[in-house]
């Protein structure tokens, strides 16, 4: 794996994965990938943060504080369809649980999916996503999409906080004009008097 770039990070992605000790290779090699394009993991409820509330009240609170949302989907159940008998692997409900807290938060979504896992129905209608072997050479094939990948996820972040500074200028502006046209009113009340 190409080794970590030690610049200062330029965003911060709340990581929605696995906890479970078989999965951590995989997320790690995402971790990496996030960290060599100077994105800084936080967040995941049991793995980067702990609190004595409930996992998705620490999701919910958590989520809004990061700048993106990266899903890592390994594969967890074994999930058959009724009708067709087809089989495939799914990823926890508690990674769709997250998926759907942070398009509710307005967060871009990326997605890394270990080969093999299904990411179900939702996941594809946000977001476009990339399924890794966890060999160097597929890694060096899709590099270029990665790279392309996360790009758009920070311009749609600086995006929104533009958008964001904008709105919050506005607001100050038109309280503090606010305040001064009350003044001159209350002042012009009294001079009349």
């Amino acid at each position: 794996m190409v080794e970590t770039n030690l610049q200062k990070p330029i965003a911060t992605a709340f990581l929605s994965c696995s906890l479970r000790l078989e999965d951590r290779p995989f997320v790690n090699y995402v971790e990496q990938i996030l960290k060599r394009h100077n994105i800084q993991p936080i967040g995941t409820v049991g793995y980067f943060s702990a609190s004595p509330t409930s996992t998705a009240e620490h999701m919910k609170k958590n989520i809004p504080l990061a700048d993106f949302v990266v899903i890592v989907a390994t594969p967890r159940y074994i999930q058959k369809d009724i009708n067709s008998g087809h089989i495939s692997h799914g990823l926890s409900e508690m990674v769709h649980v997250e998926t759907g807290m942070a398009y509710m938060a307005n967060k871009p979504v990326v997605v890394f999916v270990q080969e093999g896992t299904n990411v179900g129905s939702f996941l594809p209608t946000i977001t476009q996503y990339i399924t890794l072997n966890g060999e160097e050479t597929d890694l060096r094939n899709k590099w270029t999409l990665i790279n392309s990948l996360i790009k758009h996820a920070y311009d749609i972040v600086v995006q929104i906080k533009s958008e964001n500074a904008n709105k919050s200028f506005w607001r100050t502006l038109t309280t503090g004009l606010a305040i001064v046209g009350g003044i001159s009113i209350i002042s012009s009340i009294g001079s009349d008097k």
